[in-house]
């Protein structure tokens, strides 16, 4: 193990990109640089809500996707236990947000109750992130990854509901499925690798061949987990102007934002009153 700028690792995770390869101030360059696409891509979904009027929901969406991505840039690049926490926490958060979003897409927008029902789940999700977040930071991080994958488990779960209930399931179906599936298909493809056969380098000593590969598999899974939301943050979006009769149409085209490739964009054909 190598020694660079930020010295031995006080996080409790080593990934299975060699440290301080192509430069002694970032520990994992590629996994540090495969992290700012979902910085860009949140930044990218944060423009697009606010200059269509998406609501106050899916713009606090867009900037917590991005601040996972900063986050996540900074335990990659660092190994610090400071960068894990600002990598792992928002992680909640964003996926809370989510969360949120998708307990409101039934009803959000149709009556006053339903207001009020979103707004109390969203202070119900709020505590729920602060008193994970106080277990996390004195220690519990088994208690905190079963929170996380139980809050996408229950976004996947409330997503697909709202989308098999659309007034246009082919649009819905298609990004919420596309979204899961990209997510799912990184993590069984690409994360569980690493994990199985490189293990956390703090404490396997083996050589792995996933070590010999020009770019770790962890580096492509930064790039599915922002495809990834994107797409549900499209259907979402959708989702959430088709309830409030704007009539939504979603198109296609490039931003710089998003590294020059193209990208959907939910566009109401009805303005906001």
């Amino acid at each position: 193990m190598v020694d660079g700028y930020w010295g031995k690792p006080t996080a409790n995770y080593d990934w299975c990109e060699d440290n301080y390869v192509l430069t002694p101030y970032v520990a994992e360059f590629w996994n540090a640089l495969s992290s700012l696409p979902t910085l860009t891509v949140g930044l990218y979904f944060l423009l697009k809500a606010r200059r269509h009027a998406y609501g106050y929901r899916f713009e606090v969406a867009g900037a917590m996707l991005a601040v996972v991505g900063l986050g996540s840039a900074a335990f990659h690049g660092t190994l610090t236990r400071w960068g894990q926490i600002l990598d792992e926490v928002p992680m909640l958060y964003s996926s809370s947000v989510f969360l949120w979003i998708a307990g409101s897409l039934d009803a959000r927008g149709r009556d006053a109750a339903a207001t009020r029902r979103s707004d109390l789940l969203g202070a119900g999700l709020t505590l729920w992130c602060v008193v994970i977040t106080a277990a996390y930071l004195n220690g519990g991080f088994e208690l905190f990854f079963i929170a996380y994958a139980g809050t996408v488990a229950a976004v996947a779960v409330t997503s697909v509901k709202a989308a098999r209930a659309s007034l246009e399931p082919a649009v819905a179906k298609k990004y919420c499925y596309w979204a899961f599936g990209i997510y799912v298909g990184g993590f069984l493809c690409l994360w569980v690798p690493e994990q199985v056969f490189c293990g956390n380098r703090l404490h396997a000593h083996h050589h792995s061949p996933l070590q010999d590969l020009p770019l770790p598999l962890h580096a492509f899974f930064h790039v599915t987990s922002s495809a990834g939301p994107l797409s549900w943050l499209t259907f979402a979006a959708f989702e959430e102007l088709r309830s409030t009769k704007r009539k939504p149409t979603i198109r296609w085209g490039r931003h710089v934002l998003l590294w020059g490739a193209k990208g959907p964009e939910v566009v109401p054909r009805v303005k906001n009153a």
